[in-house]
């Protein structure tokens, strides 16, 4: 039976608060209009100081999605002669973003510009606006061979922002995996992994990247492996050494690759607590929830759930509780422990521990003088679950 991924719904969940906040077309304020009016003027008055033309884009820039109304400015400076001009304002149709769509068409032509940063700017500002700008895959296809890293690095990160649209760029993306540098190689892996299933001839190159000396890379790498699932199962192997990676951000997307590829019940188990000694406690913390959704399989993991118990983060105390009270009976080992933290100094570890004690059964009984005591608990929750644990274990 395949083991079913969790972490992937905290990430989901993030993902879409960072979209609400970041993705979502936001409406200037009457104020903030005049301020992109008087930008624009700026920007457009060639009599101006070179100076005041890059601080208008400067500004506009951070006005992101707010400055939409100068686009038609934006696109017109992307043929002025001044590089920095043309190169500011490729960036700044970018952070507008989704709405800069009808800026495509000269973004592609600007990936032909005979300044890198401008080919670069171009690059990113595409792979802003997303989907809307497929027609510029071709284009962004060729940048991946460019002299300039930056411009690799940015072509990679546009591609990836067209998903499966984009598969017929996987074999330059691959290539890129082997880049010095290691911002490409970061995209190349982020683009891939976007890409997903049809991008599995990656696998083994970036099986090698999750040694590879940049943090970022083996993270990216690590991530990318678990979005081409059944794909990827060469990777298991690989995928479990990197568990122990000295990088936290690495061993959670091992660890989240690992169930989106599909793992056995058994494995998941044994791979779950061994990470319960993780030195982060996020890691301890979720690795003990995720045994709660394994069922009656993760009875194995019953003596180290109980040392868990003795974790000094409150978040995994809490969460080997809670899930040692799902397992019943079973786990009346933990009894003398959770009566212990009954008087615990965190309220969420002692509710949990009154209510894991309530699901002993005829050995929980034990508990009930203590369980008494926390029914005039000064914390509502704490009180609530011991007279219902008292409830449970008095029929």
């Amino acid at each position: 039976m395949k083991y079913i991924n969790f972490l992937t719904v905290f990430l989901a969940i993030f993902l879409c608060l960072f979209a609400f906040l970041y993705i979502v077309p936001s409406v200037p304020a009457q104020g903030e209009e005049q301020q992109v009016q008087q930008l624009i003027k700026r920007l457009q008055d060639q009599a101006q100081a070179k100076s005041v033309r890059i601080a208008a884009l400067e500004n506009m820039k951070k006005l992101g999605p707010k400055a939409l109304s100068a686009l038609p400015a934006l696109t017109e400076i992307l043929k002025d002669p001044d590089d920095d001009l043309r190169k500011g304002s490729a960036e700044a149709i970018g952070m507008i973003g989704v709405e800069a769509r009808a800026a495509v068409p000269v973004l592609a032509e600007a990936l032909q510009d005979k300044n890198a940063g401008v080919r670069s700017n171009a690059a990113f500002a595409l792979g802003k606006i997303g989907p809307d700008a497929k027609p510029a895959i071709p284009a962004l296809d060729r940048l991946l061979k460019d002299p300039s890293a930056p411009v690799r690095s940015n072509a990679a990160f546009a591609l990836g922002r067209f998903g499966n649209d984009a598969r017929n760029s996987v074999g330059g993306l691959v290539d890129l995996l082997s880049d010095q540098n290691d911002s490409v190689r970061k995209d190349a892996a982020d683009a891939l992994g976007r890409i997903g299933p049809d991008a599995k001839a990656a696998v083994p190159k970036l099986i090698v990247l999750l040694k590879d000396k940049s943090v970022s890379v083996r993270r990216s790498s690590a991530e990318a492996l678990g979005k081409m699932g059944e794909g990827a199962r060469s990777a298991i192997p690989a995928l479990n050494e990197s568990l122990k990676d000295q990088e936290f951000v690495v061993r959670t997307y091992a660890l989240q690759s690992l169930e989106n590829i599909g793992i056995e019940r058994d494995m998941a188990v044994k791979i779950y607590i061994e990470l319960l000694k993780d030195k982060s406690e996020h890691i301890r913390s979720y690795v003990a929830e995720a045994l709660g959704k394994v069922g009656p399989d993760a009875k194995s993991a019953i003596p180290a759930l109980i040392d868990s118990l003795k974790d000094p983060d409150w978040t995994v105390r809490a969460s080997a509780a809670k899930v040692l009270g799902k397992m019943g009976s079973d786990a009346k080992a933990s009894i003398p422990v959770l009566i212990g933290l009954l008087s615990d100094k965190d309220t969420i570890v002692r509710a949990n521990s009154a209510t894991a004690l309530g699901e002993m059964g005829e050995a929980g009984k034990v508990a009930i003088p203590e369980l008494t005591r926390l029914t005039e608990d000064q914390a509502q929750v704490v009180r609530l679950s011991a007279t219902q644990s008292i409830s449970k274990l008095s029929k």
